[in-house]
């Protein structure tokens, strides 16, 4: 973000973003079992929704991010993955890991990026999205590398990573908007 007087716009849509992902998180851990296949649904209308949200904030402050096409970038990859999902709605269990692997470890990047724009900005707790980001592309790694771990784990290491996920997400966005609120004054 450059130092100006432009507000970064639209942050709180990285919060309903978070909101979403960590809710998803809830909800997987508290229906393991009897929603695998739902999981499967539900992750690609959030996919789908999540990329909407990031697209529309990198696109409204690329003028003022300085790292604005990451952003895009992973709202993009966010709402293919999405719409491809919902496309294939008879999605195969043995797919769903290594999808979700993959997804895991683009969002991994991708927080860590943000981290290091937080660095940039000199902001205080900017190594949480970068250690948050390791975990969560660490996991969508032996995710990929194994799909019989992923397969076998999903559930309990899917939720506890969206969880990671969505809550780095809220809190980068609160930090956006205390960006916001510095510039502002």
């Amino acid at each position: 973000m450059r130092h100006n007087n432009k507000i970064a716009k639209n942050w709180w849509l990285l919060s309903i973003v978070g909101i979403l992902i960590t809710f998803l998180g809830f909800w997987v851990y508290q229906n393991p079992l009897a929603n695998y296949i739902g999981l499967s649904v539900l992750f690609s209308v959030i996919l789908f929704i999540s990329g909407v949200f990031e697209i529309i904030f990198a696109i409204t402050n690329k003028k003022i991010l300085k790292s604005w096409g990451w952003m895009l970038t992973s709202g993009i990859f966010d709402l293919i993955i999405g719409v491809i999902l919902i496309a294939k709605e008879n999605l195969s269990m043995e797919i769903l890991p290594i999808v979700f692997g993959i997804w895991l470890i683009f969002k991994g990047v991708s927080m860590i990026s943000r981290g290091f724009l937080l660095k940039e900005m000199h902001l205080s707790n900017w190594g949480w999205p970068i250690f948050g980001g390791i975990f969560v592309a660490g996991f969508g790694f032996m995710v990929v590398y194994s799909p019989s771990f992923g397969a076998s784990s999903i559930v309990i290491w899917t939720s506890m990573s969206l969880i990671l996920l969505g809550i780095l997400t809220i809190l980068f966005s609160f930090l956006i908007k205390k960006v916001q609120n510095f510039i502002a004054n």
